[in-house]
C-alpha cells in the first residue's frame, strides 16, 4: 500500500513538472529564431515583460505592413495603434483575438 501511494505521488509530481514545462515553453517561431527565456527575461527570469521588450525585435503597430485587410488589426478604430501587444499575443499561452470580445472578426493571432 505504501509503495502504491509513493508511486502515485511520484507520478503526480512528474506530470505536474511536465505541465509546468509545457506551459512555460516559448512559441515555435521564437525557438526557430534561436530565442530562449533569457532573450526576453533579461533582468528577472520569471517576471513578466512588457511591450517595450517585444519592440526590441518587433515593429511598432503603426509600422506594421503585413496586414492589408479590413479591419486592420494593428490600427483599431477604438484604440488606434495604442493597444498593447499583450492584449492579443501571449508567449506562454495560446494567443487570442482581443477584438472577438465584442466583434465577430476572424484573425489568426500568432
Amino acid at each position: 500500500m505504501i509503495r502504491l501511494s509513493a508511486l502515485a505521488l511520484g507520478m503526480m509530481v512528474a506530470m505536474t513538472g511536465a505541465q509546468v514545462t509545457a506551459a512555460n515553453a516559448i512559441k515555435p517561431h521564437h525557438q526557430e529564431a534561436g530565442l530562449n527565456c533569457k532573450s526576453c527575461h533579461q533582468s528577472a527570469p520569471f517576471e513578466p515583460v512588457g511591450m517595450e521588450q517585444c519592440l526590441n525585435c518587433h515593429a511598432l503597430p503603426e509600422q506594421k505592413s503585413d496586414y492589408h485587410g479590413a479591419p486592420d488589426k494593428h490600427d483599431s478604430p477604438h484604440y488606434g495603434v495604442k493597444l498593447e501587444c499583450e492584449n492579443c499575443h501571449f508567449e506562454h499561452e495560446e494567443s487570442e483575438n482581443y477584438c472577438a470580445n465584442c466583434h465577430d472578426f476572424e484573425f489568426n493571432v500568432p
